[in-house]
């Protein structure tokens, strides 16, 4: 590894998201969960920035969501509660959590879906993925 390297945010999600796809092939939910989840997140940062609505608020507004919650920031939340759960510690309650095949998938999902908003080309492993789960 170089001592520095140049990166783009685009770049690093399409990585994180070929590694999450290739985690979510091998049976590995928490790594699939989290780069995916990584990935998304940048994606739908740089449509927020533009403006865009990005795939999470997307499901969000979904009617079915309605049942979760009538406020858009708790659907949001209900999506994004396996995620945060693998990246964050801070509430002692949430130290043990269920997560299942369905939430990789889910995430991969809400990546491809961003990178798709964004116009963003895809990789050998984004296109694999979509020609079998399309």
């Amino acid at each position: 590894f170089p001592v520095t390297i140049a990166v783009s945010k685009v770049e690093v999600a399409k990585v994180q998201l070929d590694a999450a796809i290739v985690a979510y092939y091998e049976g590995r939910g928490v790594v699939a969960t989290t780069l995916a989840g990584a990935a998304e997140e940048i994606f739908g940062a740089m449509l927020c920035r533009d403006g865009k609505e990005n795939a999470v608020e997307k499901i969000a507004s979904l009617p079915q969501m309605l049942q979760i919650s009538t406020d858009p920031k708790k659907r949001i939340s209900y999506l994004n509660d396996v995620r945060n759960n693998l990246k964050h510690a801070k509430d002692k309650l949430e130290d043990n959590f269920v997560m299942t095949e369905f939430d990789a998938y889910l995430m991969v999902v809400r990546a491809l879906g961003n990178s798709e908003l964004l116009n963003v080309e895809d990789t050998l492993a984004m296109k694999a993925f979509r020609s079998i789960y399309s």
